[in-house]
């Protein structure tokens, strides 16, 4: 098995405050120890968790921990395989974005999408139920630690 894990994961994981923190602690933790096979995400997931982190928190150092927390930088685990969306993949999700109108995807959504596709991953790890109808997601509230 292998497991794409989604921004609001790790947003929620930082913030202890989230209403989704317990949750998102847990199922990290299952999916580290290698629970549900390789992890991965991507570099816009690296982009989005720090933004938003920053922009909630106004905290650098809570904005550059999720960054860690994500890349592998010590004293995190190097668990998640963060793939790069390249000039190829980049036109690879604007026709994901262009062929899912029907769903509310967002552009960082669609970009998921295109790597679940192409890498053959088996599922989302996710909160957000936009990629239903589309690729397997796991719920992360159903993960139990």
């Amino acid at each position: 098995m292998s497991l794409f894990v989604d921004t609001g994961v790790f947003v929620a994981l930082q913030n202890e405050r989230d209403e989704h923190h317990e949750a998102a602690k847990s199922s990290l933790a299952c999916a580290s120890r290698g629970e549900f096979g390789q992890l991965y995400t991507n570099d816009y997931v690296y982009d989005e968790a720090v933004t938003l982190v920053r922009m909630r928190t106004g905290n650098h150092h809570e904005a550059r921990t999720v960054g860690d927390r994500i890349a592998g930088r010590d004293p995190y685990p190097d668990v998640i395989d963060l793939l790069f969306v390249t000039a190829d993949r980049f036109e690879r999700t604007v026709r994901t974005f262009d062929r899912y109108d029907d769903h509310p995807l967002s552009f960082t959504d669609a970009s998921i999408v295109a790597l679940v596709e192409e890498y053959e991953i088996d599922a989302v790890c996710s909160f957000d139920d936009d990629f239903d109808g589309i690729v397997e997601r796991l719920d992360p509230t159903t993960l139990a630690d």
